[in-house]
């Protein structure tokens, strides 16, 4: 077994696992699927992220929920290869894409998946991808000073 958690700030995170299953590494997970409503009124968006998103993501979708609107989330459990795939199928639903990433804006993991969506499925895409990720300065090893930096 094999658990690669590099964000410090993800050491507080526990969840169950299950001992007996062996997870494919090249296939991302929906978390949670945009009700069929929500698509057909254009309020559903396809949101990406990996890592430390995955918690954010999963404690907002209530509050998303409330507003009107709902995601599609995709955990990204690999970056290479990339599951086109999933990302295909989803945002053939929702034909919305925001990239919730942890690195920086200019060279970041969000930047090469915009880069890719907008290069391969284009058509699929209802309005510009959106990427909500770090500004571009380095991150400070001070725990308090990082928080303020990665958002």
């Amino acid at each position: 077994c094999f658990l690669f958690a590099p964000v410090k700030m993800m050491k507080e995170a526990k969840g169950p696992i299950d001992l007996g299953q062996c997870m494919p590494l090249n296939k991302a997970a929906l978390l949670n699927e945009a009700t069929e409503d929500s698509v057909k009124s254009g309020n559903a968006v396809t949101v990406l992220t990996y890592l430390h998103g995955v918690k954010e993501s999963e404690s907002s979708i209530e509050a998303i929920q409330e507003e009107g609107f709902d995601i599609d989330l995709i955990e990204l459990r690999t970056l290479k290869p990339l599951d086109i795939d999933t990302i295909r199928k989803s945002l053939g639903r929702t034909n919305k894409l925001c990239i919730l990433d942890e690195s920086t804006k200019s060279g970041g993991v969000g930047a090469t998946i915009s880069a890719i969506v907008s290069e391969e499925m284009f058509d699929l895409l209802d309005a510009p991808v959106r990427r909500l990720c770090m500004d571009d300065a380095p991150v400070p090893y001070a725990e308090s000073m990082e928080k303020a930096v990665v958002k």
